[in-house]
């Protein structure tokens, strides 16, 4: 098993592992300066030199070089001094070149030949001209990154809502994965201004305890389940995840009262152990554990007719009228008072057919076939085909068409009295 040490380049930075190379006597907190793939770097010890299995180590272990000296120090206090003298370089030439980003921070490399710039921005930019700018008015390998809010606030740090530094640029080494769910879940008001910190975006602190509300949560009555207390049965209004505690309205007395969940618990082992006593004395009988009885078969009912659509008001009315008249003009307006009333008129070329009833054949031309029981009826054109027949016969004619009138009209008489 490799023997490593633990290094952070920031105080909120990833732990890597490095070759003591010969050092074994470090300790946490000492200042090194290590070999990395950019070159020498000041760092700090995470962990003293310790045995890790293969499987933790990604790559290849770059040695420590040695301990940090005082010129080391010094060294680094003189390139941070120029940090504001070269942001202010930086932003005169962003400016000339019309860039739409934003400068956080600028960082020197421990030997003085890398400069970093830290930069926000909306969208990608293209920055080639300007690195090229910069290495000529710099004199040095120039290095720009585009950052996102989380990363700004690390770089820059401050004070977050809960009046301590914050934690991604003091301990937190990276990011926590946070939800609006786990604000829900600690009953935080979904308010962005509450549950949101300096960077604009959801607070890493909300997953710290995460789990444990889930947990406490799962063994307390959930809202709104009813439960038995001490002083009798009640409803669960409200949960206290903090307290571990519930708040019950009593059934009886409506009263609010708080209760812990052993209490819960053991009054309702007492209602459980009272019912069964009680069972065993024969005072509750037991349920029967015989089957059912069979329900008596009853004689099928005609369903009722569908009513068409629209029809429930005329329905009700049908059903509360006795009067014939009533009801006879209620199915002239189910039916529609020009179906019973109006003549049919014949169908046109343009008329559609009803659906499902093909369109008679009518005949052409030609007399009407006849029934059998119907005695034969003259012509009207005999007349005119008999020239021979004498014309005394024309008032028997009209006398005959006048006492069919009279029938008629006495017949219409009587059926109207009817």
């Amino acid at each position: 098993m490799p023997v490593v040490v633990g290094i952070r380049f920031k105080d909120s930075g990833k732990t890597y592992f490095f070759d003591p190379n010969g050092y074994d006597t470090l300790a946490q907190g000492d200042q090194v300066i290590v070999e990395t793939v950019r070159g020498l770097e000041l760092a700090k010890v995470a962990f003293a030199p310790h045995n890790v299995g293969d499987e933790a180590i990604v790559g290849e272990l770059r040695p420590v070089m040695r301990r940090a000296e005082a010129s080391d120090f010094e060294r680094m206090r003189l390139l941070n001094a120029r940090h504001n003298e070269v942001l202010a370089r930086c932003a005169e030439k962003i400016s000339e070149h019309t860039l739409p980003m934003r400068l956080v921070k600028a960082e020197y490399s421990f030997d003085g030949s890398r400069l970093t710039f830290y930069f926000t921005a909306d969208k990608r930019i293209d920055f080639r001209a300007l690195v090229r700018d910069l290495a000529r008015t710099f004199r040095t390998r120039i290095e720009l990154r585009q950052i996102g809010p989380r990363d700004e606030a690390k770089l820059l740090g401050g004070i977050g809502p809960c009046g301590r530094l914050l934690c991604c640029a003091t301990f937190l080494p990276d990011y926590a994965r946070v939800s609006i769910k786990m604000a829900k879940d600690q009953d935080l008001p979904l308010n962005p201004s509450k549950i949101s910190g300096v960077c604009g975006r959801l607070l890493c602190c909300l997953s710290y305890e995460h789990e444990q509300y889930i947990q406490i949560k799962g063994e307390l009555p959930r809202k709104g389940n009813w439960v038995q207390t001490p002083d009798g049965p009640g409803e669960v209004v409200a949960v206290n995840v903090v307290r571990e505690t519930v708040t019950v309205e009593l059934s009886g007395s409506s009263v609010q009262e708080e209760y812990q969940p052993a209490q819960l618990s053991e009054a309702t082992r007492r209602v459980s152990e009272l019912a069964r006593s009680r069972v065993e004395e024969g005072i509750a009988p037991l349920p029967s554990l015989a089957p059912p009885p069979a329900r008596e078969r009853r004689d099928p009912v005609e369903r009722p007719r569908r009513e068409p659509k629209n029809s429930g008001e005329r329905r009700l009315l049908r059903d509360t009228m006795d009067d014939p008249e009533v009801l006879e003009a209620l199915a002239l307006l189910e039916e529609g008072f020009e179906e019973r009333i109006a003549p049919p008129e014949p169908h046109s070329a343009a008329e559609p057919q009803r659906e499902g009833r093909p369109p008679e054949p009518r005949p052409a031309s030609g007399p009407r076939p006849r029934r059998h029981d119907q005695p034969p009826t003259p012509s009207p054109r005999s007349a005119h085909e008999q020239p021979d027949q004498p014309q005394a016969d024309q008032p028997a004619t009209d006398d005959s068409s006048q006492m069919q009138r009279r029938r008629r009209r006495r017949g219409g008489k009587h059926g109207g009295e009817k």
